[in-house]
């Protein structure tokens, strides 16, 4: 198994301001069982993590036949003064950097604070994930 690297940018107001102390937790793949925990991080005053290495396939011999040469990861994202964020299915490659950018949304109401918003990362729209 090789490693490759994730940092997520959490970013607020359209984009336009860094969201920095963002509680940033990654879950190991799920084999079959609740998923784990396997790194915690917070943002720091750029918005932005530090690189994290995770596991990942390699694709040195790998046919198109076989599993796909990632790993697919779960992250949260919470921060007191925003909406919760979980991004799923955010895809590792072996010796290669993945930057996952999270627009975050303020609660309008009480009630709001407390929703998870939750996406795929293949999924595009406001929450800044995915591809546009």
């Amino acid at each position: 198994m090789s490693t490759g690297t994730l940092i997520v940018q959490t970013r607020a107001a359209r984009g336009a301001l860094p969201v920095a102390g963002a509680a940033i937790t990654v879950y190991c793949p799920d084999t079959g069982g609740v998923p784990q925990p396997c790194v915690s991080e917070r943002t720091g005053l750029s918005g932005a993590t530090v690189p994290i290495r995770l596991s990942a396939s390699s694709l040195a011999g790998t046919s198109p036949e076989a599993v796909p040469p990632f790993a697919a990861y779960r992250v949260d994202i919470d921060h007191p003064d925003y909406r919760p964020m979980t991004v799923r299915g955010v895809a590792i490659f072996s010796d290669l950097t993945t930057t996952l950018p999270v627009l975050l949304t303020p609660p309008l109401t009480v009630g709001e604070q407390s929703e998870r918003i939750v996406v795929d990362s293949a999924e595009t729209g406001p929450t800044g994930s995915g591809v546009r």
